[in-house]
């Protein structure tokens, strides 16, 4: 685990903001309410960027596992080429002894 695991956490998140928002109901200055409120804003920005960016990432893993997927079969399907000289192979290719 990380050392300071525990202040990332969703836990502490809710916690510290639940303290800051009783100590906002006590009368305080303007610039205390406004780093209360840039605070918030910041930490809501952080959130929707982790979360923006994590969306973004399992979409691409799923194109490119779309696209992978498409390549093998593309690959599977691939058929020799049309040649006249060589017989075409009859009942798969398999022979009977």
């Amino acid at each position: 685990m990380r050392r300071f695991g525990f202040l990332f956490s969703v836990r502490c998140g809710v916690a510290t903001w639940i303290v800051i928002l009783f100590v906002g109901l006590t009368p305080l200055p303007p610039v205390a309410e406004l780093v209360i409120v840039v605070g918030f804003v910041a930490h809501a920005a952080w959130f929707v960027r982790h979360r923006l960016r994590a969306i973004a990432s399992r979409r691409a893993l799923a194109r490119a596992e779309k696209a992978e997927d498409a390549e093998f079969r593309r690959l599977r399907r691939r058929r020799p080429p049309h040649d006249p000289t060589v017989p075409p192979l009859i009942g798969g290719g398999v022979t009977r002894h």
